[in-house]
């Protein structure tokens, strides 16, 4: 009988000793991804439907998605590093915009970087004094600045872009 209760306590001890080392999770971070990127639709909700659809490509694949509705104006995604993304915002009524980033980093780099940004579509029906030719190109272009150490945007870039885009 002696003998039963030990063998019983040690297979109770085993198997919560299982359990512990099943359930923990690892301690290191994900060292792939390097940018947490939150975006603001200014005017989501606005519309027919009130809902917008931003989907994160990868070589022209979806690799992650967000539907905005009832209220909501934010999304995030967590990018992996030396990839280049598009986020793709669109709405029916709307025009759609392109954001691209790329997260080509250092190899040693390890952090995780933080990127927000706000737009606001425009309607469909106000886009007829517009430049057609450029409402398909990216309305802003993301990348590491290692003089800066994070992710910014192209300035000069999305000025000149919104400024052929009014140019008609």
């Amino acid at each position: 009988m002696k003998n039963s209760l030990i063998t019983y306590l040690l297979s109770f001890f085993f198997l919560i000793t299982c359990f512990k080392a099943i359930s923990k999770v690892p301690s290191h971070p994900d060292t792939t991804s390097c940018l947490e990127i939150n975006g603001k639709i200014l005017n989501a909700g606005e519309g027919e439907d009130g809902t917008c659809l931003i989907e994160l490509l990868s070589s022209n694949t979806v690799v992650n998605w967000a539907t905005l509705k009832e209220g909501k104006k934010t999304f995030r995604f967590i990018l992996k590093k030396n990839t280049v993304y598009t986020i793709k915002i669109s709405k029916r009524g709307y025009l759609s915009r392109l954001v691209c980033i790329d997260t080509k980093l250092a190899a040693a780099e390890e952090d995780l970087y933080n990127f927000s940004f706000e737009t606001r579509l425009l309607k469909t029906a106000d886009s007829e004094k517009l430049n057609k030719e450029f409402l398909d190109f990216p309305i802003a272009l993301i990348y590491f600045d290692h003089k800066k150490d994070c992710f910014v945007y192209d300035k000069e870039y999305t000025h000149r872009i919104k400024k052929e885009i009014v140019m008609k």
